[in-house]
């Protein structure tokens, strides 16, 4: 939390209130016309895809419960926080301006969502967002469904036609994974990847979460590894983990393809073509299992003690 400081601030609109964002964690601007449909969701939450790469979304009006409507279009601020890179979504930008933070009343405080207050030029109170609470809110996760028991659906047979997929690069090969089975996506630097036995870990919000490469599960291996960070997708059941390393997301899709043909190797259940490109369809449960070989019997452990 801010204290009594004079900072560098950007204002937004949001509904018919006016908050304060502070600009040392702003790192772009995007907008977005009201026609467009590049905002998409994944297992609940809203992305935008900028630039290839999938950004989490916190939509404002929606976080503090505000009604906005309309079609006017709205601008994606790209912030970073706690080693996070997010975009928020706010109806305006106006200006940059020189703000004094003042310490909030303590009901304030308990919301978790503003680090301060301040009075804006025009003699009006700002709100000052609390970035790193509004980070913690924009991973790709559907926080109700979080402890059901759905997994096994989730996670095993081929992706149905009209199912919504998340298409990934895994050295030469394009894999799919159907986005109900994907929880978060995250990017990992390297250096935090440990070992335990003879299995890869890394230490996840309190927890020793297993990896799997599907460049190993698959076969197929990319000559370099490139950049200091590896990309993720993070499958969940109850309060269990794995990550499946890939080497960068592609897409979301739609499986709406006739054209498949049967799994010939292990790890995958079929073939499909998507986005006329030739797509491999992963068998999740087959790449839990490579990850954490007791997962589904600790989960359904978990379940029954709950029960």
């Amino acid at each position: 939390p801010l204290t009594l400081a004079i900072i560098q601030a950007l204002t937004v609109d949001c509904g018919d209130q006016r908050y304060v964002v502070p600009q040392v964690a702003v790192l772009e601007l995007v907008f977005i016309d009201g026609q467009s449909t590049k905002i998409e969701y994944a297992s609940g939450a809203p992305v935008y895809r900028l630039r290839g790469k999938l950004l989490p979304l916190v939509r404002l009006d929606r976080t503090l419960g505000l009604d906005v409507g309309g079609d006017q279009g709205v601008y994606i601020m790209v912030l970073h926080a706690d080693g996070r890179r997010f975009g928020l979504v706010v109806d305006r930008v106006l200006n940059t301006e020189e703000v004094v933070v003042k310490a909030l009343n303590s009901r304030f405080k308990d919301i978790g969502l503003y680090a301060g207050a301040t009075i804006l030029g025009d003699g009006k109170v700002g709100l000052i967002l609390d970035v790193s609470s509004l980070a913690r809110r924009s991973q790709l996760s559907a926080e109700s469904d979080r402890g059901n028991l759905v997994g096994t659906s989730r996670a095993t047979g081929g992706p149905a036609n009209g199912e919504r997929l998340l298409v990934t690069a895994v050295g030469e090969r394009r894999v799919a994974i159907p986005l109900d089975a994907v929880t978060r996506l995250e990017e990992f630097p390297r250096d935090r990847i440990e070992h335990a036995g003879s299995r890869e870990v890394v230490q996840y919000r309190g927890q020793i979460l297993p990896l799997v490469r599907l460049s190993h599960l698959l076969g197929a291996y990319s000559e370099t590894e490139e950049g200091d960070t590896v990309s993720v997708v993070v499958y969940s059941e109850g309060e269990r983990s794995v990550a499946l390393v890939v080497d960068r997301i592609v897409d979301i899709a739609e499986n709406s393809t006739t054209a498949r043909r049967e799994a010939e190797e292990d790890g995958l259940v079929g073939t499909a073509v998507i986005q006329q490109r030739v797509t491999e369809l992963l068998d999740v449960r087959r790449a839990i299992l490579a990850a954490d070989p007791n997962f589904y019997t600790e989960v359904a452990d978990e379940i029954l003690v709950e029960a």
